[in-house]
């Protein structure tokens, strides 16, 4: 499948009409697409599904300050405000991205901190376009404020939903625990499936599977000093910039620091690899709303490879998730049970392949990237409707 795109773009003005941001550093993906090699395309959302539907858009990245003089200083002064509250709001720099946006009458957001942002600038005023905010976190970011900082964060983030039209989440759980919360309008909310590029995540003929299981991913949810207190002496593989304590005799445990971006990079390709080697691929995972350890856990399944995921509040598609079947399902904060979950992947070895070809069964049928694309698709022409219909 071709990747449809107009562009991938960092600069500060476009006349689309549907404007989609996301985080930064897909750059080098779209690159690498755009010469024809192969890469992930779900680091997309489903932008490209945009374009063919006859839609006119464009991708920008949120991160960095805004160019220009107004935007350095927005960008220091709202980086002092969030590291007082704890939150990344910065409503300043998301109006001098709206500002230089003048044709757009959609703006998605993927981020948590962007779709703040936006809404709080966006709030009580007029004549903007239609804001539709994504977030992958909304119920546990209260959590991670400073005790102090909490009723003014929780202030911040009621004003910001204010000005959302429509607020989208990547798991059921989330979604109602943030409208419980946030006295949140139901029908202002919705869930959009989260596929991934199954073509490219895929098992390797060419890989033998070797004797580890390995566990990837920077998000601050990941449960790693649990993982290296397991008992069992198991061969294990971190693969991740944070650190993990691991104990003083515990020579199993390999902590490798590469991430896509870091100086120590590990490319797409070398972690397809690293799941394709992998007796088993760990997600292990602090019990937390936030549908965390997705984009991994599925990655590792579409490869065929049997996964141990700790079975949080937010798990993001529960009735999918079979234990025993398609996946091996552990309490979260229960080293035991996941030391078990290991040495049985390890020890069967019918078992662990039958796992392995139910996952990949399960990441085909149920979150190939077309799910994904049909739900961007979705959101953009609603974001439209409620544009024709305000006016």
């Amino acid at each position: 499948m071709q990747l449809a795109m107009r562009r991938l773009s960092s600069a500060e003005t476009s006349n689309s009409e549907i404007i989609a941001f996301t985080k930064g550093g897909r750059d080098i993906r779209f690159s690498r697409l755009q010469q024809g090699d192969e890469a992930p395309r779900e680091f997309f959302y489903g932008f490209p599904a945009l374009e063919p539907a006859g839609l006119s858009a464009s991708l920008f990245s949120s991160a960095g300050a805004v160019p220009g003089f107004a935007g350095r200083v927005a960008d220091f002064a709202e980086g002092l405000m969030a590291r007082l509250t704890g939150i990344g709001i910065r409503p300043l720099s998301a109006r001098l991205r709206m500002a230089s946006l003048p044709q757009a009458k959609v703006i998605l957001s993927y981020t948590d901190g962007f779709s703040l942002s936006l809404g709080y600038a966006s709030a009580g005023r007029k004549n903007r376009p239609i804001i539709l905010g994504g977030f992958h976190a909304l119920s546990d970011i209260e959590e991670r404020v400073p005790a102090p900082m909490q009723r003014l964060s929780r202030a911040l983030i009621r004003r910001s939903l204010a000005g959302i039209d429509h607020i989208f989440f990547f798991g059921p759980a989330d979604r109602q625990f943030a409208i419980d919360r946030y006295d949140i309008e139901p029908n202002r909310t919705s869930v959009i499936p989260f596929g991934i590029d199954t073509d490219f995540w895929r098992p390797l003929t060419d890989t033998r599977t070797e004797d580890f299981v390995v566990a990837v991913g920077q998000d601050p949810n990941r449960d790693y000093d649990l993982l290296a207190i397991a008992p069992g002496q198991h061969p294990i593989k971190i693969v991740t910039r944070r650190k993990v304590k691991v104990p003083a005799n515990a020579s199993h445990i390999q902590i490798l620091a590469g991430d896509y971006f870091g100086a120590e990079s590990m490319s797409d390709d070398e972690l397809r690899r690293t799941y394709n080697r992998a007796k088993a691929v760990v997600v292990p995972l602090k019990d937390v709303w936030q549908p965390s350890g997705y984009s991994v856990t599925l990655q590792a399944m579409s490869c065929g490879r049997p996964v141990i995921l700790s079975k949080i509040r937010g798990l993001w598609a529960p009735e999918l998730f079979k234990d025993g079947e398609n996946c091996l399902l552990v309490q979260p904060g229960n080293a035991a049970a996941l030391g078990g979950a290991i040495d049985r992947v390890r020890s069967d070895t019918d078992f662990c392949a039958q796992l392995g070809r139910a996952a990949r069964e399960t990441a085909v049928k149920h979150f190939n990237l077309d799910r994904g694309h049909k739900g961007t698709l979705e959101l953009a022409k609603l974001g439209l409707s409620l544009w024709r219909d305000r006016k």
